[in-house]
């Protein structure tokens, strides 16, 4: 993946609501910041909802289907820009699914910082790309800095070293969120990711492994049924031979029992 970030102020503008401000399930193709200067905004989107005071900045992410509205307050003194940014060819927070609020140690320091690409979108080029940018990236390093949230973006590096690690350790048991944890990621972009890589998510890859080692030992060992299934990670037997019969067609009995055949009839 091409690690190069980049990003393009779109518009932006410090705006004082004192009306009935509110945005109904809209979606737009770019990213938002507010910092809210003055006041308070209710937002809400992607199944969760939070009410953004002074001190506050808001972040929400491209083609995120969201509301925001004044509160009882009726009032807000906000800054907010849209703006565009990628990783390469990827969207940069494709990872997130809805709006997320931090609140900022600086507020005077974030609103200089924002308030300063709003002004720089009136210069000419080169200077307005160079200048808005810059503010971009500090207002995104500002938001890193306090939410440190999960990484947008998978890179195929971190595919390939969970492909790796369930490789090596597919005798045990792990769920979505250890593994995408782990590989510092969102649960939903890890799926998907995964999946373009190997053609499966996570956890069936996961059950594929151990079905597969299950197979080796009926095929080539006299070990006892019970014990192949514990030494591949499953404590539940009529689980186990479920997900066999799934994945294989037969249960792990007819399937050495086959194997058996073919040998006494060879």
């Amino acid at each position: 993946m091409n690690p190069f970030i980049s990003c393009r102020y779109t518009l932006g503008s410090i705006s004082t609501i004192e009306s009935s401000w509110n945005w109904s399930n809209v979606v737009i193709p770019d990213n938002k910041i507010y910092v809210i200067e003055k006041g308070e905004i209710f937002v809400e989107g992607g199944g969760v909802s939070f009410v953004a005071k002074e001190g506050d900045l808001v972040l929400i992410p491209s083609s995120v289907v969201h509301s925001a509205r004044l509160t009882e307050l009726q009032y807000v003194k906000k800054s907010w820009i849209h703006f565009a940014m990628k990783q390469g060819v990827a969207e940069y927070f494709s990872g997130y699914t809805h709006p997320v609020k931090i609140t900022l140690s600086n507020l005077s320091q974030t609103l200089e910082i924002i308030n300063g690409v709003i002004r720089y979108g009136d210069l000419s080029e080169p200077y307005r790309s160079l200048k808005t940018s810059a503010g971009i990236f500090e207002l995104v390093a500002t938001f890193f800095d306090k939410s440190l949230p999960q990484k947008p973006i998978v890179s195929i590096d971190n595919i390939d070293r969970a492909i790796e690690f369930i490789n090596d350790n597919y005798t045990e048991q792990f769920t979505l969120d250890f593994l995408s944890e782990k590989f510092h990621c969102s649960g939903n972009h890890f799926i998907k990711k995964f999946k373009e890589k190997t053609g499966y998510t996570p956890i069936k890859y996961l059950s594929i492994k151990k079905i597969e080692e299950a197979k080796r030992l009926l095929e080539n060992t006299d070990m006892p049924i019970n014990e192949i299934m514990e030494r591949v990670g499953y404590l539940d037997a009529s689980y186990f031979s479920k997900l066999f019969k799934k994945l294989v067609g037969y249960s792990p009995k007819s399937f050495r029992d086959n194997i058996d055949n073919k040998v006494k009839y060879e």
